[in-house]
């Protein structure tokens, strides 16, 4: 994580808003405010918690994150806000020493090592003769060639040294290839490959680095049945969760994310368009894999395989919940649904696999039923008591059915809100007397409990309720817990990435952009100025406000100011302005050859609109310029896709419904999106030609 990203996850902008005395309301599942930076009579300002973001659709037409707000509301720069956010947050803000930029150039060497591994993987997969039953077993496992290649699923041939001599070639030492996990050493101090004759999934961190393997057996006899990478700098298997580099958006966007068991359970849910699902790296969900799913999900849905196995990592999973996270809350609502709260506020649920199918087996034979179970998947309350009163039959002795009761009450009462309803139903379930059962909670509180009492939940609560946390600073009432969302846009690092390289670049952008503009306007034949100039702004140079990052904005900017002066060489410019953390940032940029740079962005046209599709590909051997107007034109799209719908929010308010100067803003929104839309279709059209 990035300092920048430190700061936005210590930082709730709901908070720091109010700190300024500006004062929000709810209005839906955004905040509404007369803006700070202008008068008005009628609020136009709005602040977005779940992404940390704001905007003005009065006069002034700003917006930002936090950085952006301190930096208008206290005249700063980018470092002036970064300096003040930092104290704010707890975040020391240090020049990085000469020992940290070492590490991080030997971890940004070794993805480049483990990348390297993985695309040789990949070829063996698809060309070697000796990878015909790693093919055989891909098709019979129905992955199709497009998910072969989106996950870079590769083959380790039946060899000793095949990858040693591969990464040898390139460069790499043999301490290296050790450090990464590719190969490893015996007793007798021979090295050799680690993974042999297995079919290899490449595991990529959040922000879609390579960090490690997961390679499965295809020999029977071959121990064990799956082999993952062994623990290194870059591969931790308890903070890891395979496929969350390209869930990540469809979690954020569902609010809810699916966790399996397996690699092909993931990959066959991402191959049926079920893109909110991801894999433990074993059967246990661990607390720092929760903490990841916590930051994008509310609902937070465990669907492993029905197994006894599956059903055991079910439980233990729920103990790291439960010691995690601390107390639950009550949502008072007919399915009595389990709240968990620190920091986060997920709600929990089991899904069941039904007839003995595991996830993978289910979605590649009957998909349709796959959302179903995700919604009605039962809360984790009940999935308990379900799962721990099974054995009980008519025939359990009493002592068997009490001994049960001891061991799911400490789980369910310690942090369950909804004690009455835990002890109705697990006295059903257990055919006990509620009151004997309520013997057990009174020896665990010490403390006479009488019959009586046990009337209603309060009288529960009394004795085992925990204490309650302190109160929050004022905020309004109704206001949800912020999300912490700290999105790594790769088509942006992309951009940036490319303009430090090349700055001469910069003005061919901007030639597309205009003439686009130009077409526009001869195409619709205006005759308005007002009209014209509106298109020249949504189609004017490409600037900061076509990235979403302010740390990339404010690099940016310098950037800009390099290429307006002469006395320096850009990048050297560059590096005397920024401060420390961006200098960081930029080297991140600069370290990784072109060829690892993720783009993002394949476009396809409706009838109603173009989306954009996210995907993780492999840059390409094409025109650079032509890659570069790509990627910009799809910021740009991006861009004028949300101001758009930010327009339609505003017009949705009564006041503005009959707004004509708001509707034809829309209006042209639409018509420079378009423009771009052809335009891409049409770079398209000239790389397959060529």
């Amino acid at each position: 994580m990035s300092v920048t990203d430190d700061i936005k996850a210590r930082i709730d902008i709901l908070d720091l808003m109010q700190s300024y005395n500006v004062q929000v309301r709810k209005a839906g599942r955004s905040y509404k405010a007369n803006c700070p930076f202008h008068n008005e009579r009628t609020p136009s300002f709005v602040v977005y918690p779940d992404s940390g973001t704001w905007r003005c659709f009065g006069a002034c037409g700003e917006g930002g994150d936090i950085f952006n707000f301190v930096m208008k509301q206290e005249n700063l720069d980018f470092v002036g806000a970064m300096t003040l956010l930092a104290k704010r947050a707890g975040v020391e803000l240090r020049p990085r020493t000469d020992e940290q930029k070492n590490r991080e150039a030997a971890l940004d060497r070794m993805r480049g090592l483990l990348e390297e591994t993985a695309r040789y993987f990949h070829s063996q997969l698809n060309d070697s003769r000796m990878a015909g039953e790693a093919r055989a077993y891909v098709k019979k496992r129905g992955l199709t060639p497009e998910t072969v290649d989106r996950f870079l699923i590769g083959y380790a041939p039946n060899d000793w040294r095949a990858a040693l001599t591969h990464l040898g070639a390139l460069g790499y030492t043999e301490a290296e290839i050790l450090a990464a996990g590719v190969a490893t050493r015996n007793d007798k101090g021979d090295v050799y490959d680690r993974f042999r004759n297995r079919l290899v999934i490449p595991i990529r961190d959040g922000r879609g680095g390579m960090s490690g393997f997961g390679a499965r057996a295809l020999a029977k006899d071959d121990i064990p049945k799956y082999l993952n990478s062994p623990q290194t700098p870059l591969f931790d298997k308890g903070h890891t969760l395979f496929a969350f580099d390209v869930a990540r958006r469809a979690i954020r966007e569902t609010e809810t994310a699916v966790i399996v068991e397996g690699y092909m359970d993931a990959l066959q849910a991402h191959q049926a368009g079920f893109a909110n699902v991801v894999a433990g790296m074993g059967t246990a969900l661990t607390e720092p894999q929760l903490k990841q799913l916590g930051r994008y999900a509310k609902r937070l849905i465990l669907a492993l395989d029905p197994d006894a196995a599956g059903v055991s990592a079910t439980m233990r999973g729920l103990n790291v919940i439960r010691k995690a996270l601390g107390d639950y809350r009550p949502v008072h609502d007919p399915k009595v649904v389990m709240r968990l709260s620190h920091e986060l506020d997920i709600d929990v649920r089991i899904l069941t696999m039904p007839d003995g199918l595991d996830p993978d087996d289910l979605i590649r034979e009957t998909p349709e039923r796959w959302p179903q179970l995700i919604e009605s998947a039962p809360s984790v309350v009940d999935y308990v008591i379900d799962t721990g009163t099974a054995s009980v039959t008519s025939s359990t002795s009493l002592g068997e059915r009490e001994r049960i009761g001891h061991e799911l009450l400490p789980m369910l009462f310690e942090n369950v809100p909804q004690r009455l309803y835990v002890m109705q139903r697990l006295a059903h379930k257990l055919r006990i007397n509620e009151q004997d059962l309520m013997q057990f909670v009174q020896r665990r509180a010490n403390d006479p409990i009488q019959p009586t009492e046990l009337k209603d939940q309060r009288n529960i609560d009394k004795y085992i309720a925990p204490a309650k946390p302190k109160m929050a600073a004022a905020r309004p009432s109704d206001a949800p817990k912020p999300t912490v969302i700290a999105p790594v846009i790769a088509i942006e690092s992309y951009c940036l990435a490319i303009l430090i390289r090349r700055p001469d670049l910069w003005p061919v952008i901007n030639r597309q952009f205009a003439l686009l503009a130009a077409q526009l306007n001869s195409a619709i034949g205006i005759s308005n100025g007002q009209a014209t100039r509106e298109y020249a702004s949504l189609l004017g140079e490409f600037s900061a406000k076509d990235f979403t990052r302010a740390d990339y904005q404010a690099i940016l900017g310098v950037l800009k100011a390099a290429t307006e002066q002469d006395e320096l060489e850009s990048l050297e410019f560059m590096r005397q302005t920024l401060p420390p953390e961006l200098n960081d940032e930029m080297d991140g940029l600069l370290v990784s050859p072109l060829e690892s740079i993720q783009r993002e962005g394949t476009w396809e046209a409706r009838e109603t609109e173009s989306i954009l599709k996210e995907r993780a590909l492999v840059l390409v051997d094409r025109r650079l310029d032509e890659e570069l107007i790509e990627r910009a034109l799809q910021l740009r799209w991006r861009r004028l896709k949300h101001e758009a719908d930010e327009l339609y929010f505003l017009q949705s308010e009564p006041a503005q419904s009959d707004n004509r100067a708001l509707q034809e803003q829309i209006s042209r929104a639409g018509r420079a999106r378009r423009a771009i839309e052809a335009a891409l279709r049409d770079l398209k059209m000239v790389q397959r030609q060529t």
